[in-house]
């Protein structure tokens, strides 16, 4: 499975607004954040402070930071002894599952 964080990668001339034009423009930066898919960068006295991303795309990069968190925590286990081997919770899936 292959998870695309971004479809479009920020473009740092074109997606970076200070907070004030996103106030004044909102709908039209939601709409072509919609349409092209990239992620801006909402300023505060030339300061980043936000980032507005399609939904999409954070859903998709909060199931990988999911998956990942997983996966650390499995490897972590697995360091320290934990766990159960591919054979035995084979057997234990069979047993449970079979009709």
């Amino acid at each position: 499975m292959h998870i695309q964080l971004m479809r479009k990668p920020l473009n740092i001339l074109q997606d970076v607004f200070p907070i004030s034009d996103f106030r004044e423009n909102a709908s039209s930066i939601v709409a072509r954040i919609r349409t092209d898919h990239r992620p801006l960068i909402i300023t505060q006295h030339g300061k980043s402070s936000a980032t507005l991303a399609p939904a999409g795309s954070c859903q998709e990069m909060f199931d990988r930071i999911q998956i990942l968190t997983d996966i650390t925590e499995s490897e972590e286990e697995i360091a320290s002894g934990g766990g159960i081997e591919q054979d035995v919770l084979r057997k234990e899936l069979m047993a449970k599952y079979k009709a």
